[in-house]
């Protein structure tokens, strides 16, 4: 009997084994050499934000003079309207994040109402543009204008197979897939690495990207660089591998026990006789 329980047990053992760290859940491992080798890659140089519609512009104005008042820049930086933001952070720790902010939203037709200049069209301007173009308009009323903005609401969405779905923001105006993922708690082994989808609009129109985190060609994938409003969607894995899984997660201790306990009591009728 003592045979048999072994050769269990052994098996067992083997299944177990075979069933750790599959290639598949680990980030990065294709496309990299196996020996000690350090490997250089290129890296991408971070592409400029891009002003869209439904951005919200905190812009903070500064001149050296004012023309005809004692607080030239007062009329333009106290505009704007109040917004609530609440979604997870990319900060550290994670976690939801709620915040009331002031600035102005960018409207369907790519314009900002700024206080004195008017209707103001920023849509599909950086922000180094949007901030030039502005100071120019503004040199009717100030000496030496300076402007400041920033994009106080960007965001991507995480969908699908992660620890926390939601939006995520990015109070730096910049998030990468490592950084989003990160957020949203990782990808469980039930999720696919090798296949993130990014969706993204652009130019009035969607486009739909992958991304494999299995290799280290994702760091120069056009996709690693997040948009703002970019969604972000992990795929379940096959079905055989969550039921493995549930498998090794509900059954296998169970049998363990089983095992160590005949072996227990084998042990001492041996003893006995």
């Amino acid at each position: 009997m003592l045979r048999y329980l072994n050769a269990i047990a052994i098996i067992l053992l083997l299944f177990v084994a075979s069933c750790s760290a599959p290639k598949k859940v680990i980030y990065f491992n294709q496309d990299t050499p196996n020996d000690t080798t350090v490997a250089f890659q290129p890296l991408q140089s971070r592409p400029e934000v891009v002003i869209q519609s439904d951005d919200i512009l905190a812009i903070t104005v500064s001149s050296t003079l004012g023309i005809s008042d004692k607080d030239p820049v007062g009329m333009f930086n106290n505009g704007g309207t109040q917004y609530s933001l609440t979604a997870m952070s990319n900060g550290v720790g994670g976690g939801a994040a709620g915040t009331n902010v002031s600035g102005y939203l960018v409207d369907r037709e790519g314009n900002i109402d700024f206080p004195i200049v008017g209707k103001f069209h920023v849509a599909g301007l950086t922000l180094r543009q949007m901030k030039g173009n502005l100071s120019d308009k503004l040199k009717t009323y100030l000496t030496n204008p300076v402007v400041e903005a920033r994009i106080i609401n960007f965001k991507v969405t995480i969908l699908g197979e992660v620890a926390r779905v939601g939006p995520v923001i990015a109070p730096n105006q910049r998030m990468n897939i490592i950084e989003a993922i990160s957020a949203a708690g990782d990808i469980p082994v039930t999720g696919r690495r090798d296949n993130v989808l990014i969706i993204r609009e652009r130019d009035g129109k969607r486009e739909f990207g992958r991304i494999n985190m299995n290799s280290k060609n994702a760091f120069t994938s056009p996709y690693y660089f997040l948009e703002q409003n970019d969604i972000v969607y992990v795929e379940p894995a096959r079905v055989r591998r969550q039921e493995t899984n549930d498998f090794l997660r509900f059954y296998l201790p169970t049998i363990t026990t089983f095992l160590s306990t005949a072996l227990a009591v084998y042990g001492i009728v041996e003893l006995t006789k």
